[in-house]
């Protein structure tokens, strides 16, 4: 009798040790945040006046409106592709925003300087409508989270004190501008 004993426990063994089931768990994860408010520019042109041919005698002056685009002159001879600067504003999540800009005073050629004072206007389209500026700020409403939003910003302005004596060459400088966005 020991020995069907012992042949029954073999048999048991296993087909106990095939019906054990494993497991494992996984965790799961997911963080929530608030989409914050960012804005981003980007630019679309320069504001470049083309070539400007000096006057023989006394000071001339070229002018780029900033809500047209159009440019004009006097006592000096502006030829030449000219160009309002424009700058775009995206935004996603924004429910206000502030744009500030900085003009400078003058545009330069090594030591050599021309006054120049800039003028800005805003608009919700890229190519009409648009309002100018008197600040140096402007704040504008957009539609807050889930939403995003474009509003552009042109430059213009005038080059004066354009005299005979005044050196050959490009006159540069640069239009700052800076976003907050709440």
């Amino acid at each position: 009798m020991p020995t069907k004993t012992v042949i029954l426990l073999l048999i048991s063994l296993p087909l106990v040790a095939l019906s054990h089931a494993q497991s494992a768990t996984v965790d799961v994860e997911v963080t929530l945040l608030s989409p914050g408010p960012a804005c981003t520019f980007a630019v679309n042109n320069d504001l470049n006046f083309g070539s400007v041919e000096k006057p023989a005698t006394g000071s001339g002056s070229v002018t780029i409106s900033a809500t047209t685009g159009a440019r004009s002159s006097s006592g000096a001879v502006a030829t030449g592709t000219s160009t309002v600067g424009q700058v775009r504003l995206l935004g996603q999540h924004v429910a206000n925003y502030t744009v500030s800009r900085t003009f400078p005073a003058s545009l330069t050629n090594n030591s050599a300087s021309l006054t120049f004072a800039g003028t800005w206007a805003h608009s919700t389209s890229a190519s009409s409508n648009y309002t100018a500026l008197t600040s140096t700020s402007y704040t504008g409403t957009a539609g807050g989270l889930g939403s995003s939003f474009s509003h552009y910003f042109r430059f213009g302005g005038t080059v004066s004190d354009i005299e005979w004596a005044d050196n050959n060459g490009s006159y540069t400088e640069s239009i700052s501008t800076s976003a907050t966005c709440n």
